[in-house]
């Protein structure tokens, strides 16, 4: 399972048939307009399509982009077209997708990120707070929520057990340079997410053996 951004995937016609899968009139208008080519122009030219996949299968996506159906330029970025197919719902897969657009967010600097139209209890559990009523591009009253974009330094996880997957295992060759050999297991932490947008690097220390996951404490450099 990983988020990959529509624009720079390989597959762009198996994903965006994917997406017309969805059975959620947005989700119709997503696709539309990435067929057409206009999304960047809807929503600016960086914008980006966050897909959560498991090989190739869909489960859940979202836009992260300059601008919504809130054409308010001084409001920016927001979070839209958020989607998770029928079949994946209830093991917050969203949550996941919602991660990446906050660390992409933090990563370009932004003090708030947004979403408009959500529903009442889904989104405050992701951070988001009822920020004010507004109009969206067809006249009609939206819901507008809003979350700060906090300075972390990941000290609230130290002592924390997380779990996460190793893609670059022991023993194992660098893809692109095959003379390059992992001496250690190394991979990233599901659901915490670095300044580039990307989930956490991780070091498994004291495991001799290769391994595709792992679940451990972090502790600081140097602590026992």
């Amino acid at each position: 399972m990983k988020i990959i951004d529509y624009f720079a995937c390989d597959n762009q016609e198996h994903r965006l048939n994917e997406i017309k899968r969805s059975d959620w009139g947005a989700g119709q208008f997503l696709y539309e307009l990435l067929r057409d080519n206009r999304l960047k122009e809807l929503c600016g030219e960086s914008a980006r399509v966050l897909l959560l996949i498991d090989g190739d299968a869909l489960m859940s996506f979202c836009t992260y982009a300059e601008q919504d159906d809130i054409r308010e330029p001084s409001l920016t970025p927001w979070v839209g077209f958020v989607y998770t197919f029928p079949e994946y719902r209830g093991k917050s897969r969203m949550g996941k997708l919602l991660e990446r657009a906050y660390a992409l967010a933090k990563a370009d600097g932004y003090e708030h990120i947004y979403i408009s139209k959500g529903k009442t209890g889904l989104y405050e559990k992701y951070g988001y707070s009822f920020w004010k009523m507004m109009k969206d591009m067809n006249g009609e009253d939206s819901r507008v929520y809003r979350m700060d974009i906090a300075r972390k330094d990941f000290s609230n996880i130290l002592g924390q057990t997380v779990s996460g997957t190793i893609d670059r295992p022991l023993g194992g060759t660098h893809p692109r340079h095959p003379d390059m050999i992992y001496p250690i297991n190394y991979g990233y932490v599901d659901g915490i997410f670095a300044g580039d947008g990307a989930e956490q690097d991780v070091y498994v220390f004291g495991v001799s053996e290769p391994i595709k996951s792992f679940t451990g404490k972090v502790l600081r450099f140097g602590t026992g």
